[in-house]
């Protein structure tokens, strides 16, 4: 047996590391609580949004109500990755 054959595949569970219901789901580029704080039922009406791909308008005014803002962290890690790949862009063009 060589020693590839006791790493983990993808797929596999983590030994003693349980799984988290994600507490955020995206729908049409807007964030929405669920889980935890959220009643089981409006989490599943998100999820049934969220499976069929639902568009922004399409998602009744109750559900909105449970809408969020991207944690200030994320907002400024995402503005960090959009300024350095546009230097990447520009270093490879600056070079030819």
């Amino acid at each position: 047996m060589s020693p590839k054959d006791n790493l983990p595949r993808p797929g596999d569970e983590a030994p003693d590391m349980p799984s988290v219901a994600p507490d955020a789901l995206c729908l049409d580029g807007h964030l929405f609580r669920i889980n935890y704080d959220v009643p089981e039922e409006i989490t599943r009406q998100l999820e049934e949004l969220y499976d069929r791909d639902a568009k922004y308008e399409e998602i009744p005014e109750h559900l909105k109500a449970y809408e969020t803002e991207m944690e200030d962290s994320d907002v400024e890690e995402a503005k960090e990755l959009e300024r350095l790949s546009e230097e990447q862009t520009q270093d490879k063009t600056s070079k030819k």
